[in-house]
């Protein structure tokens, strides 16, 4: 694992690679691409055989189940032929990279991982915080009728012969107390539940990962319905973490971009050592495709059987009202960018997220409750600014310990402050107390000399702003809480706000919001319900087949993202014939992010060869003179 581990390294840093490794890295690294064996797609009777195999050897026999009575889903006793050729290539290869379709039975594989690895002991599986409830409390009861799963930690029975499972979700591992979380556990075995949380290798959980799996080297299962969302840098770090040498994708930055741009739709006459891949006449995607899902490890979902019904998506028609509209219009124009209170913005993301908001009908803006002169209020946001700019541009170049705000705040106090070190024994005893003064570089504790700490810390507490939602029209409410009346369904939002309106006007509804609170209601759905669900905190893993109608008010732009979506429902074990989602495209933002993503989804489908479903499964009904994408 040197090789892969001393990449792992270096993708915080890759700078820091010598010149002379630059040049010789790439041409090995292609040459290791291309001695990779091709495993052929097995056939049936192979799949038939390692299924049987697997129930033999981990399958609990029961007569009776409550898997359609209490749970309302089909039944778990017989693995699928994707679980099965999973769970042989996790159990002969020692790891798995999973693009494996929304729907079509990660979670079974996660549960199973540990039980199939030769010699495993300690897992983490990994899950996003929305899911860990559901895979707890619903998930775990549901297969374990008729499967012998790992031990749970801190669960209720303790099997001698079984290894330990430690189930914790991406948001613990992102907080600062996470840092050495993985550390703690030693695991031998991780486990990434919709393993896409760690795509981006600059965020903080994920150079926490990279670190622990340099160090560490445990092996690994990752999947994921939305493993590839924009490029390959996505999924490099996590093919070689799972596959190590036998990674499909190069271990190398250079050439990790240069394929990515060479793989890029409007690229795809550049000159590339990609182009070495290709057999003669053959496409560079179906090259890249046929030898990412051909390479021992990889495990692709491939096609969409796992749901027979027909997926519908019709656009719900709307029109922005004249309250509306003329705000709108002065936000967006070329010229200058303001919203409707007169605040002149000044980044483009502030401008899509309010553009986002006004189709909505309302816009967020600061609320000073205590009345704070201007001029403190123009400093606080001047050093605010400053602040947050120091700390992001700190954060690309993280390290342990210092990788979140929290950590990098203290560290800035240790800085100016001093601190007191308490140097601790084996076994955690105190040996002595050090007083480290102010400005101490090299100290036992990391610091930081940040430039904006010392006065945004003084004046961070002289303001104390709110945001507050102003309506400007109730036009979306008032079509939404028709669509809602009409029949049972699901009304996803993204801002709270707008859920917290619809829930005033009709205190029949039912609101999946985040949280526990959230998480537990959705495990009691029956399909019945007029449901309000958040985007954020349900729109992924989460398993809603009981409902067959949906309507989104904010379209997504990512193509990942409506894979995950529109895999709530669209799943196995749909009992309808058609899966209707309805969607709001009445201003730009919205069409565009439509638009946007069914493009990235074809991306996305040519890279694994698994079908996305705005790609290939969709009945549109959508406005086509406003269609850019058809």
């Amino acid at each position: 694992m040197n090789s892969v581990a001393n990449w792992l390294l270096s993708t915080q840093h890759p700078t820091a690679t010598s010149a002379a490794a630059q040049d010789a890295a790439p041409v090995g690294d292609i040459e290791r691409i291309l001695a990779l064996p091709e495993r052929a797609r097995p056939s049936e009777q192979h799949l038939k055989s390692w299924a049987a195999e697997f129930k033999q050897q981990l399958g609990v026999p029961l007569q009776f189940c409550e898997c359609r009575s209490k749970y309302s889903r089909e039944c778990c006793s017989e693995l699928r032929a994707v679980q099965a050729q999973a769970l042989h290539e996790i159990r002969t290869v020692g790891g798995l990279l999973g693009p494996i379709g929304v729907g079509h039975g990660k979670t079974l594989v996660d549960l199973l991982s540990l039980m199939v690895l030769p010699g495993a002991k300690v897992g983490v599986l990994l899950v996003p915080a929305n899911l860990r409830t559901q895979l707890l409390e619903g998930d775990w009861h549901y297969y374990e009728q008729h499967w012998k799963l790992p031990n749970l930690a801190g669960g209720r029975w303790h099997f001698p012969d079984r290894p330990t499972l430690h189930v914790l979700s991406y948001d613990e591992f992102s907080r600062a107390k996470g840092t050495d979380l993985l550390e703690k556990l030693k695991p031998d075995v991780l486990i990434l539940d919709e393993a896409h949380r760690l795509s981006d290798p600059k965020s903080a959980r994920t150079k926490r990962y990279l670190r622990f799996v340099a160090k560490n080297a445990p092996r690994q299962v990752a999947m994921s319905g939305t493993l590839v969302r924009k490029e390959l840098v996505d999924y490099a770090h996590l093919a070689a973490a799972s596959l190590r040498e036998g990674s499909p994708t190069p271990h190398h930055h250079p050439l990790i971009e240069e394929w990515s741009q060479a793989l890029d739709p409007t690229n795809f006459g550049m000159k590339s050592s990609i182009h070495r891949l290709r057999r003669p006449g053959e496409a560079l995607m179906d090259a890249w495709q046929r030898r990412l899902t051909s390479t021992p490890g990889v495990v692709s979902s491939g096609d969409v059987s796992a749901c027979q019904a027909t997926l519908i998506v019709r656009e719900r028609p709307l029109k922005l009202p004249k309250d509306v509209e003329e705000p709108y219009r002065k936000l967006v124009r070329p010229e200058g960018w303001q919203r409707p209170d007169g605040e002149e913005l000044y980044e483009a993301m502030q401008v899509a997220t309010c553009a986002r908001q006004l189709a909505c009908g309302f816009y967020y803006k600061w609320r000073w409750p205590r009345a704070e002169p201007l001029p403190v209020r123009e400093r606080w946001l001047a050093v605010r600014k400053a602040w947050h700019q120091e700390l992001r541009e700190r954060l690309k170049r993280s390290s342990e310990h210092m990788d979140s705000p929290l950590l990098l705040w203290n560290a800035a106090e240790r800085w100016f402050d001093g601190y007191v070190y308490v140097e601790r024994d084996e076994h955690g005893h105190e040996r002595q107390r050090i007083q480290v003064p102010p400005k101490t570089k090299g100290g036992p504790r990391p610091v930081w000399a940040s430039e904006n700490f010392l006065e945004w810390r003084a004046v961070k507490d002289s303001a104390l702003p709110e945001t507050e939602a102003v309506w400007l029209s109730d036009f979306m409410l008032k079509d939404t809480l028709a669509w809602l009346q009409d029949a049972p369904g699901m009304a996803w939002y993204e801002f709270q706000n707008f859920a917290d309106e619809l829930l005033k006007r009709d205190r029949s509804l039912l609101h999946l919001g985040p949280g526990k609170d959230g998480a537990e209601k959705a495990l009691r759905l029956k399909g019945t319900e007029r449901c309000v669900v958040s985007i954020k905190a349900h729109g992924e893993g989460k398993n809603l087949q009981m409902f067959n109608r949906s309507l989104v008010s904010t379209p997504p732009a990512s193509g990942a993202a409506w894979e995950q979506l529109l895999g709530r429902t669209h799943r196995a074990g749909q009992q309808a014939d058609e899966v209707l989602w309805e969607v709001y495209r009445h201003t730009a933002e919205y069409r565009e992010a439509l638009d946007t993503a069914r493009l990235r989804s074809e991306y996305i489908q040519g890279t694994f060869g698994a079908t996305q479903k705005l790609t290939d499964v969709v009945q549109w009904e959508l406005d086509n003179h406003r269609q850019r994408s058809k």
